[in-house]
Formats: C-alpha cells, sequence, structure tokens
C-alpha cells in the first residue's frame, strides 16, 4: 500500500508517518523544507519537495492508495490572513483538485475538533455544527477548509474526516511544546486563570486513528479522536509528576495577561511579527472542547492507550530532550517562536 502524506514533519504528520512504516506501508511525503525530513528519507520516505499552495506534485499521487492531508498553518494571532488563507483553505482545495484529477482512492483530512464548540454536560459529536468561535484567522480558515472537504464529500470524492482535539506528544513545536519545555526546566511557575476544558489526546493515538480512518472508516465519514478531559491546570500537573517538578501554582488574572497580550501584538504589529502572545490565544484557551469519541471506538476499534501511559513517555521525552538548560525551545517555523514574519507556516 502506498500513501502519500502532506505535513509529514509536522507533529501529527509524524506520527501518522511512524504509524504508516511500522504497517509495511510505502510512504511518500510532500514537505517545503527537505531538510526538516532528512530522518524520513533516512528511513525510506520518498520526500516530495513542494507546497500545498503550488500544486505542482500531481504525478507523484499517480499510484497512490490513500492521501493523508495534514498540511496547515496552526497558530492563532498571526495578522496575516490572506497568507493563512492561502495555507488552509485555497491548500485543501489544491491538494483535494489534484486527488480528484488523479482519481486517488481514499483521502484523510485531518480537521479540528476546536470548531466545535462544547461543554462536559454536553459534548461535541460528529452530528454537531461547526463554527467560528473566534473571529481569528486560523479559526476563520479552518472553518472554511472544513466546509470545502464537506462539499467535496457530498460531491462524491471518497473522503473521510479525521477531528482531533488538544494533540500532545514529543516533537511539538507548538505553543504546547514550548510551555512542557518550560515546565522541564522549571521556568513555567505562573499560569492564566481562566482556562477551559478540553480534551487531551497523544499524537502516536491519533495517528493510528488516521491510518483506521483509511482503512476500516467509511468515505463520507467524520471521526472525533479524543481521550481524556482535562483542564490545562491539571493536564499540566500530570505533566510536572511525570516529569519530577513541580506543577505552576500561581495564577495570574486574565485581564492582566490581556494587557500583557496586548503590548506583545503592539510590538510585533511594528516589526511585522506574529506575536507570542495574543489576545486571540487567550479567548482561544477559555473555551470548552470536549469531544464525544465513541463513534471512532465503536467504528473504526479505535481505542488509545491509557493517558498516564502516554504522559509518562512524553515526559520522558521533554525530560530527556529540554532538561539541559542550553537545550534550543521548540521552535515553529515561520511562526511567533521564532521570531519570523507571519507569513505562510
Amino acid at each position: 500500500m502506498r500513501a502519500f502524506v502532506t505535513g509529514g514533519t509536522g507533529l501529527i504528520g509524524r506520527h501518522v508517518v511512524d504509524a504508516l512504516l511500522a504497517g509495511g506501508w510505502e510512504v511518500w511525503a510532500l514537505v517545503r523544507d527537505p531538510a526538516r525530513a532528512a530522518d524520513l528519507a533516512a528511513r525510506g520516505v520518498r520526500i516530495v519537495p513542494g507546497d500545498v499552495t503550488r500544486p505542482d506534485f500531481v504525478h507523484d499521487l499517480a499510484g497512490v492508495d490513500v492521501l493523508f492531508h495534514h498540511a496547515a498553518w496552526f497558530e492563532v494571532g498571526v495578522r496575516d490572513y490572506q497568507a493563512m488563507y492561502d495555507v488552509n483553505v485555497a491548500g485543501t482545495v489544491n491538494v483535494l483538485s489534484l486527488a480528484r484529477q488523479e482519481n486517488v482512492p481514499r483521502i484523510v483530512v485531518t480537521s479540528t475538533a476546536g470548531l466545535f464548540p462544547s461543554s462536559r454536560d454536553c459534548p461535541a459529536t460528529e452530528t454537531s455544527a461547526p463554527s467560528a468561535i473566534l473571529d481569528d484567522p486560523y479559526v476563520v480558515t479552518k472553518l472554511q477548509a472544513h466546509e470545502v472537504v464537506v462539499k467535496a464529500m457530498h460531491s462524491g470524492l471518497p473522503v473521510t474526516i479525521v477531528a482531533p482535539s488538544a494533540v500532545f506528544g514529543p516533537r511539538d513545536p507548538n505553543q504546547l511544546g514550548r510551555s512542557l519545555a518550560l515546565l522541564v526546566r522549571r521556568r513555567l511557575p505562573l499560569l492564566p486563570s481562566g482556562f477551559g476544558l478540553n480534551t487531551w489526546v497523544h499524537a502516536a493515538d491519533v495517528a493510528e486513528g488516521h491510518v483506521l480512518a483509511a482503512t476500516v472508516g467509511r468515505p463520507g465519514e467524520m471521526y472525533f479522536l479524543g481521550d481524556r478531559v482535562l483542564s490545562m491546570y491539571d493536564f499540566l500537573g500530570a505533566a510536572a509528576r511525570e516529569a519530577g517538578v513541580r506543577p505552576p501554582r500561581g495564577r495570574v488574572p486574565m485581564g492582566l495577561v490581556r494587557f500583557v497580550a496586548r503590548f506583545s501584538e503592539w510590538r510585533a504589529g511594528r516589526a511585522g511579527q506574529t506575536p507570542l502572545l495574543s489576545r486571540s490565544a487567550l479567548a482561544f484557551s477559555k473555551l470548552d472542547v470536549v469531544v464525544d469519541a465513541s463513534k471512532a471506538r465503536r467504528e473504526l476499534g479505535w481505542n488509545p492507550k491509557p493517558f498516564e501511559e502516554r504522559m509518562k513517555d512524553t515526559m520522558a521525552w521533554y525530560v530527556e530532550t529540554y532538561a539541559r538548560g542550553d537545550a534550543p525551545m521548540p521552535v515553529k517555523r515561520g511562526g511567533a517562536s521564532a521570531g519570523a514574519p507571519a507569513r505562510r507556516a
């Protein structure tokens, strides 16, 4: 079986590649920077240099059994809506158009449970209606991309949607990865007050869900993937216990943090960059995203490993990687952590 993976160097994409290789698949991966995929190439992955915003890889889809589309720009608070639209929406249109042109028999697209606001008392299911819960380029373009995929499904394209909730695991270049790295260095003593609930799931279990969606799941269906419902405070508390460090104790009033975020946005705006801290990111963190993944368990046979085991393995990796003070922090290329202009990522 041959798989073509976009976004193969991202948090989810890498774990999907791992799962495919373990299952004996032949894997091709579309990457913008082949240097970041040197470890994948060494493991036998065929690297296809390219970008979803420039659809010139159509011939590489010939003979593909399953296309996994993960490539997206995940960063809340970005100022450049058009650049994010080009990646998340136009990029998805491009990928699906090429898949239709080459008659790819199965397509699995990664969406996000963050489009389905919910609560512990009323968790989201696959019949819930998505919405742009924030007026933020990331949220808006992810909703637009989701609608593009749903429309393609209704037109007969053999697409299955997988919508993970809050994903954690090794090699996370996003804000959560930076927070876990700071935690193991004992440099995360304070958190904002007012965080909402989230449904946490390990990237390896998300990867397993994607492979099951491609091999067991049905085209035209969507599957939520989420495991343990926790607040950020409880999640970081569990992470701290496994890392052998003290969890963040202090709570900073959200109003004060919003003031700091406003200054961060002002300074980033003057430099033409994405802010490290934004009011949109804070607003997003206050929302509850609680999903019911029973459909994936029932129809796919999806069975994530115990949360405690996944957390233990994750924090062992973060301690080994970041406990030394001179180890470089996780950096999202082209994102706020890289101090780069707000352009494609």
